[in-house]
């Protein structure tokens, strides 16, 4: 980031802040109006020795008490510059922030930025998105990365706090060794007050929570208080709010009535900092989720924001300040507690059609004239679904055949299967579903994935590639199969496409994931892509009956060697997939019932 446009971040922020400390109260009074002792609870006398403001930083005051320092939190993702980083450290400590949950600090420039801030690091270890095994073969390098960040952090005191794992499979208790190591590591290598977390996806289910200092938990798009509770219901260990807040869909029109808008941003936080501070036992810490939609250097990279096209941040494109930031400020530093913001209508909302379902019916739309525009397509349909019998003599003797007119069929079912991958893979991507089935990929692997998914154009294309690669294999197939009689491509092509008619209807049904509630949505999309494994089994046993008829060759052959080798060895792949990817599908699993 250029200086000029670092002085300029620092200056509009600073000015924010004046015209905060100055704010009249609005005649609006929505439910973040209670009084509140603001005293802090007992899970944050824990963790506040590390979030204490030193004497001799000025902190921005208002009318009103500032927020406890552990629920002046917001998520951020340090820029790899030190001076952009601190830079940020600056404009956040301007707005009243005194608590950031980021990735490890490797400058010691920033740490020490933050110490003399008095902004607390709660910094994470890179591990993420882990099933129970695989977050014990992590231990090793985790202990070594825990190791450097500890002797890195002990001169600054803003550095105590470690988050050991994110939103892995904690629900198994098989992890208890890999937190009860790194957090005795913690204590007897860390400075005096180091205290260790993990941010838990299973509020209800989680069986590890005696194993570390803190639990944080995420409650973006949910009720925090309510998430809080159901927590406090079932354990005593200390928790807090790894990340909160809602999106916003850039452009979106409205007042706070329509979702998506910055106003109802802003007033989702208005409402849950109203509800924190009316707790008699507020969390142990409290995030928002996030500074800003995009890093100094780099595009944040969230499956759930590709997917839906949403930001989080309260810094928007060019470090715009949104209402939000206003919002967040007013009560880190007790400058305003009271918001007016413009309703809008709510009996009119904006509805966009997704990417997605405009591919899915622009395909239906194009098939449908694509038909109508193809006689001998059109006049084999009827023979196939009707008259079976009719259908193979027509592929026999070549009658009404166009390899043109079958080819066009072809690409229509290669992007059908496209879309119905797409739709599935988004779906699983709207939770935590993605991430726990691609653990084992690298991170390179699991970027590049993420980035397809906010591209659903380009992740149709490529799966609707792979489809037409895979009907190309079945095509050649055929022919080995057939033996010294060869089928002629459009005999060929009409016996792999007409059987594999399924994937049309299967698409229109994939095109619902993208609208219902997500966590519904995570349970049926493995469903939808076992009906479409399905389609291709029932869909091979076919093509090779139509074969041995139009070719007469051997049952034998075209049955037990044709359909039954391929179905074998699909059988055995599976099974070692199975057993190769058990603790993915395990974790998969908890998810569904258990998150």
């Amino acid at each position: 980031m250029s200086v000029p446009i670092l002085t300029t971040l620092r200056l509009s922020v600073l000015a924010l802040a004046a015209v905060l400390a100055v704010a009249p109260l609005a005649a609006q009074a929505p439910r973040s109006a209670q009084p509140a002792s603001g005293a802090p609870s007992a899970d944050s006398v824990a963790v506040a020795d590390s979030t204490a403001v030193p004497a001799s930083v000025a902190v921005p005051r208002g009318p009103f008490p500032p927020l406890d320092p552990t629920l002046a939190g917001v998520v951020w993702s340090a820029p790899s510059d030190a001076e952009a980083a601190i830079a940020d450290l600056e404009a956040m400590h301007q707005v009243g922030v005194r608590a950031v949950r980021t990735e490890l600090i490797a400058e010691t420039a920033v740490l020490d930025a933050a110490s003399r801030l008095g902004i607390a690091l709660w910094q994470d270890l890179p591990v993420e998105g882990l099933p129970a095994a695989f977050l014990l073969r992590r231990t090793r390098d985790a202990t070594r990365l825990l190791t450097e960040a500890l002797d890195r952090a002990r001169p600054y005191p803003a550095a105590r706090h470690f988050g050991l794992a994110q939103s892995s499979d904690t629900s198994d208790p098989r992890v208890r060794p890999y937190f009860e190591a790194l957090t005795a590591l913690a204590h007897d290598r860390g400075a005096p007050g180091t205290r260790t977390y993990y941010v838990s996806r299973f509020v209800e289910d989680d069986r590890a929570a005696q194993t570390v200092d803190l639990v944080l938990v995420d409650a973006r798009e949910s009720a925090p208080v309510e998430t809080l509770r159901r927590w406090r219901a079932r354990r005593d260990t200390p928790v807090g709010l790894a990340s909160f807040g809602v999106g916003v869909r850039p452009g979106q029109p409205g007042g706070w009535r329509t979702l998506g808008t910055e106003a109802a941003q802003a007033r989702t936080l208005e409402n849950v900092f109203g509800d924190l501070l009316g707790l008699s036992d507020p969390p142990a810490a409290a995030f928002v989720y996030r500074w800003r939609d995009a890093d100094a250097d780099r595009i944040e990279r969230d499956q759930r924001s590709e997917v839906t096209g949403t930001r989080f941040g309260l810094l928007g494109e060019g470090d715009e300040p949104r209402p939000a930031l206003r919002v967040a400020s007013g009560f880190w530093t007790g400058a305003q507690r009271v918001f007016a913001f413009d309703a809008g209508s709510e009996a009119r909302q904006e509805r966009r059609a997704s990417p997605l379902l405009l591919i899915g019916w622009g395909l239906v739309l194009g098939l449908g004239l694509f038909y109508a525009g193809a006689p001998r397509l059109s006049s084999m349909a009827p023979r196939y679904f009707g008259r079976r019998d009719l259908y193979r003599e027509a592929v026999q003797r070549g009658f009404d055949l166009s390899a043109f007119e079958t080819s066009g069929l072809a690409v229509a079912l290669a992007l059908s299967a496209g879309v119905v991958g797409t739709s599935a893979l988004r779906a699983l991507a709207r939770t935590d579903a993605l991430v726990a089935a691609t653990a084992s990929w690298s991170l390179d692997g699991q970027a590049r994935l993420t980035g397809l998914l906010g591209q659903p154009l380009t992740l149709v294309a490529v799966l609707a590639l792979a489809y037409g690669a895979w009907l190309l294999l079945t095509i050649i197939w055929l022919n080995v199969v057939t033996g010294r009689r060869r089928l002629r491509p459009a005999q060929a092509l009409s016996l792999a496409v007409w059987c594999r008619w399924g994937w049309l209807p299967l698409m229109v049904v994939s095109l619902l994931l993208g609208s219902i509630d997500a966590g519904l949505a995570t349970v049926l999309a493995p469903t939808v892509l076992g009906v479409g494994l399905l389609i291709e089994v029932v869909a091979g046993y076919k093509m090779m009956w139509d074969l041995q008829a139009v070719t007469y060759a051997p049952p034998a052959r075209a049955v037990l060697l044709g359909f039954g080798l391929p179905f074998l060895l699909a059988v055995v792949g599976l099974i070692a997939l199975g057993v190769t990817s058990s603790d993915e599908v395990g974790f998969l699993w908890h998810l569904a019932t258990r998150g």
